[in-house]
């Protein structure tokens, strides 16, 4: 048991690692040997969890995607009005991307670097996770509650819109994360006119 409980503290810490290192340098310009380096392991034991660099970057992203429907789906799901439903979803979007930054950095820009069918693995994960938001819209947009010209469109810039808060987000920055994912909410459902 003991054994089993320090392999999954190896591979987390792999994987933590990866993160970093991706985050910093891209996945191009992240060696496996890196990450190692970074844990201090030599590159069997690196080929003992992950047996390549794409199968890391496919763990990252696999991880994070499914954590993030997770955190998405039960308050976008939630009976109730469609307006509240998609400003739920968005808040938990924003949070979660603010929360795990280094996480989503590297699955929100490194996709190009998938191959084969780990590629279309994620991107049939994530275009689940997009028809979440995508479904509230259209409902809402048949319930005369929004109003917009194609649902993908609206689908694509509201998850532009939030995900780039993981970009320039700081726990240590002048704006509590709560406070910023209710003015995201406010600037996606109400816009900026006054």
């Amino acid at each position: 048991m003991a054994n089993r409980h320090g392999a999954r503290n190896t591979e987390e810490l792999i994987y933590r690692a990866a993160v970093e290192l991706m985050a910093a340098r891209g996945y191009h310009g992240t060696t496996l040997r890196d990450v190692a380096r970074a844990v201090g392991l030599q590159m069997s034991s690196i080929y003992y969890h992950f047996p390549s660099k794409q199968e890391l970057l496919l763990a990252v992203m696999r991880r994070t995607t499914r954590d993030l429907r997770a955190a998405v789906e039960p308050p976008i799901s939630a009976a109730g009005p469609v307006r509240e439903r998609l400003g739920a979803g968005i808040r938990a979007h924003v949070l979660f991307h603010a929360d795990r930054r280094l996480e989503t950095l590297v699955t929100d820009s490194e996709i190009r670097a998938l191959e084969g069918e780990g590629r279309e693995e994620i991107v049939a994960l994530r275009d689940a996770y997009d028809a979440l938001f995508r479904e509230v819209l259209e409902t809402g947009l048949q319930e005369g509650a929004f109003s917009f010209e194609d649902p993908h469109v609206a689908t694509n810039a509201l998850m532009t819109m939030c995900a780039g808060v993981a970009v320039w987000y700081r726990p240590d920055g002048r704006t509590s994360l709560p406070r910023i994912a209710d003015q995201f909410t406010r600037l996606y459902l109400d816009g900026i006119t006054a």
